[in-house]
């Protein structure tokens, strides 16, 4: 599974979910080029599942103009390199 997420959506539904994905926005914004990730359980399940949080980084200045134009957003002063956000992934760990 994979998603993008972020502190300032600008559809609701790309809001963190969890508590993981919720400190691992923070995580990326304070080290960019670090992947904040943990094994994690699956709630109501003895499953486990691999996550990440990888940086998505504003690399164009059509990305910022984008953002920071959409009456939606609730961020306005998005500069090109700034982490805009972070794309989780997840997978299920093999069973032992």
């Amino acid at each position: 599974r994979y998603r993008l997420i972020s502190q300032w959506p600008i559809n609701k539904a790309n809001a963190a979910d969890t508590q993981f994905e919720r400190r691992g926005l923070k995580e990326i914004q304070a080290r960019p080029n670090r992947p904040y990730s943990s094994s994690n359980p699956v709630a109501g399940s003895p499953e486990q599942v691999f996550e990440a949080v990888y940086a998505d980084i504003a690399v164009t200045a059509a990305c910022v103009d984008c953002h920071n134009a959409h009456p939606s957003s609730p961020k306005k002063d998005f500069k090109v390199g700034d982490v805009m956000g972070g794309l989780v992934i997840s997978f299920p760990l093999a069973k032992k």
